[in-house]
């Protein structure tokens, strides 16, 4: 629902009473800092475990912007940090998050390809650099996900990467209905430089580069400065009608990024970080394989799109600040700017000359985020701030006099220790924009540590998610029509989970999940009345509701040899308003997901072999109602600087797909057999 901006003095008031009660004094810090970890050095020691360790002690902060540890944490959290990146030679966030059991999903076959992420059966999360959130505005291809894999920083960059599945919407905000992904990148430490040069199939090509270290006599400035090119030539894929391995034409891309962050230690625990991170890509869109037919009133087309291009820039800053009011309280300030220009392009020929569909925008966000840690009493520490952002949508194509929108939330947790194992948590957020009314979410949570290798956990959460400004202020074309008078997505979302490490090092982490949704965001496919070519919009639909679970278990088997293990289940229901009630999602690519590896690791050799798929898919939407693919990564370090790997994904050559197009099954394939070779050296 619409609503006029809101008056200056109500934000000034609301501002001003978040400060007031948390008791700022005009001073605020990044939360950055404590997203990046400015924690003591024994709480950064308990982190920096190894490939196979896996300690409850251990301190993480996204689930509670402060450092916390796992036991007194309820919530499902998973810890990727630099050693398993280093260890496995990986080389993406996406792999990184596959190897931990996440499900990711692409568009396509080619890491070109956009995609996202499921936490708890939901895409609707939220992803952190540094505890900053980064263009959640993003318009992608035929999903809306509100940010590209690709536009993801480099891993050469990441100190460690922090999954929190289940509702942070008190935090985090709406969007935070399935889960949070933080990704903290490294401060610089020893003076090192790296290099990285690797080949593999279709021609892929990548290079990197990092080096890090601190200046002058003090060492109190530190840097980190990485750099990567990537480009690759079409891909290959395996038909599921023919089982021949064929070129997806148009799917070549290019890619180039690069990232500085530097720290300034000001003394009496203040740090100063300074944050910058760029990203361009040129790449083909194939939309579709070849000979995906579709129907207009002009006749059958091929849904393939052997012109459509994209071609994205973007570039991130932020200054974040910290410091500490005597020994127990934290503040956390930060402002940045995020801008993200898409060019894209398609069109194809069905009958009456080309149809196309374009877009032509710039994305700009400033963004303020502040927030501050107290105890208040001996057993309560209350976690509380504000974020404010405007996003800005430059598209020329758009008819709408006014392409700003402008959101604010205001936050306030306390986490009470009413008894020695137990741990009561209570949210409260507000959220107030110029497009939509206020609202109002609470969060409750209770931890149980059982001891200090177990816990239990319960929580639930209300969420307010509201439509991006892209679906706003998007302009017109017969591809995607703009939609204003859509309404906010609310709901609630109940996890109840239990995380262990048995005697012998046995890692268990289990959880169940439901989710509930109001007026739920879903694509529609109406055909134009005039063209009679298949369109898409947005729309609400009264209501959709999740159930699921999500098993995970680390099993060491040796010295040299440990078992993964993860298993995940999701039934997904709506109804879409068209007389039927409630009916299963088709559209659903894992109803049934698992993932079996094995590691093996002694003295200079790093051997993995992991193994995942999915059952109980519908045909409706794809072409097989299971698919099973084996991954398999060698490494070796030749010396103290220099290390070879080498992978092979998709090793039986599977056919299979992960996402799907309206009316169509099988047009989104994955890629064939890939093989890729690397060398890491330090220089």
């Amino acid at each position: 629902m619409r609503k006029q901006k809101i008056a200056g003095k109500k934000l000034l008031h609301l501002l001003l009473s978040s400060s007031l009660f948390l008791g700022c004094a005009g001073a605020a810090a990044a939360e950055e800092a404590v997203a990046t970890g400015a924690q003591d050095e024994q709480v950064m020691e308990a982190q920096a475990t190894s490939m196979q360790e896996f300690s409850m002690d251990e301190y993480v902060v996204t689930a509670s912007r402060m450092p916390t540890k796992i036991s007194e944490t309820a919530a499902h959290v998973t810890v990727i940090d630099q050693a398993v990146i280093e260890q496995k030679s990986i080389k993406s966030v996406a792999e990184a998050l596959i190897d931990a059991g996440v499900e990711v999903y692409y568009e396509g076959g080619s890491v070109g390809d956009t995609g996202g992420i499921i936490l708890n059966g939901d895409n609707r999360i939220i992803v952190l650099v540094n505890g900053r959130k980064i263009n959640v505005e993003q318009r992608l291809e035929q999903n809306n996900l509100g940010y590209n894999l690709g536009m993801l920083p480099s891993v050469d960059s990441i100190e460690k990467i922090e999954v929190v599945r289940g509702a942070a919407s008190s935090m985090y905000g709406g969007a935070a209905v399935g889960g949070v992904i933080n990704i903290i990148t490294r401060k610089g430490a020893e003076n090192k430089t790296t290099a990285y040069s690797e080949f593999g199939s279709w021609n892929s090509r990548k290079y990197g580069i990092t080096t890090g270290g601190s200046t002058g006599e003090d060492g109190k400035t530190s840097y980190m400065i990485t750099a990567g090119r990537w480009t690759q030539d079409h891909y290959e894929y395996k038909d599921h009608q023919t089982g021949d391995v064929v070129k997806m034409p148009n799917s070549k891309f290019e890619r180039n990024n690069a990232s500085v962050r530097i720290d300034h230690d000001l003394g009496k625990e203040r740090t100063l970080t300074f944050y910058y991170d760029h990203l361009d890509e040129k790449a083909g869109t194939p939309i579709a394989k070849p000979n995906t037919i579709m129907q207009s009133k002009y006749g059958p087309f091929d849904r393939h799109d052997s012109k459509a291009f994209r071609k994205i820039n973007q570039d991130n800053v932020a200054l974040a600040y910290s410091w500490k009011q005597g020994e127990d309280i934290t503040n956390n300030f930060q402002i940045y700017r995020n801008n993200y220009q898409l060019r894209w392009y398609m069109a194809w020929d069905i009958g009456m000359g080309d149809y196309y569909s374009k877009s032509n925008y710039t994305d700009t966000e400033y963004g303020v985020e502040w927030n501050q840690s107290r105890p208040l009493g001996k057993n309560n520490r209350i976690v509380g701030g504000f974020d404010w952002k405007m996003s800005d949508i430059d598209d020329r194509s758009a008819p709408y006099p006014e392409n700003k929108l402008r959101t604010l939330g205001v936050y306030l947790e306390d986490h009470w220790n009413f008894a020695p194992t137990w741990t009561l948590t209570g949210g409260f957020r507000h959220d107030d924009a110029n497009k939509y009314d206020s609202e109002n979410t609470v969060r409750f949570s209770l931890n149980k540590e059982i001891n200090n290798r177990s816990n239990a956990f319960l929580s639930w959460g209300q969420f307010f998610r509201a439509p991006n400004a892209i679906t706003f202020f998007r302009g017109w074309d017969p591809m995607y029509l703009p939609n204003p008078n859509l309404k906010p997505e609310t709901g609630d979302t109940f996890t109840l989970g239990y995380n262990t490490v048995l005697p012998g090092g046995t890692k268990i982490q289990a959880s169940l999940f439901k989710t509930e949704v109001e007026n739920a965001l879903v694509w529609e496919y109406p055909d134009d009345p005039i063209t009679g070519e298949t369109t898409s919009y947005l729309n609400n639909i009264p209501k959709q509701n999740k159930r699921g679970l999500d098993l995970r278990i680390n099993h060491p088997l040796s010295d040299t040899w440990d078992v993964v293990l993860g298993y995940s289940y999701l039934r997904v229901k709506q109804d879409r308003q068209n007389g039927l009630g409630e009916q299963y999602d088709t559209t659903n690519s894992n109803p049934n997901y698992y993932q079996a590896g094995f590691n093996y690791h002694q003295d200079a050799w790093n051997i993995n072999l992991m193994g995942r798929g999915a059952t109980g898919r519908s045909q409706e939407a794809f072409s097989s109602k299971k698919y099973w693919v084996l991954d398999i990564g060698v490494s070796y370090q030749v010396n103290q600087d220099t290390k070879a790997y080498a992978k092979i994904f998709n090793v039986t050559n599977r056919a299979y797909e992960t996402t799907y197009l309206w009316n169509t099954v099988g047009s989104q394939p994955m890629s064939s057999r890939q093989f890729v070779f690397g060398v890491e050296t330090r220089l």
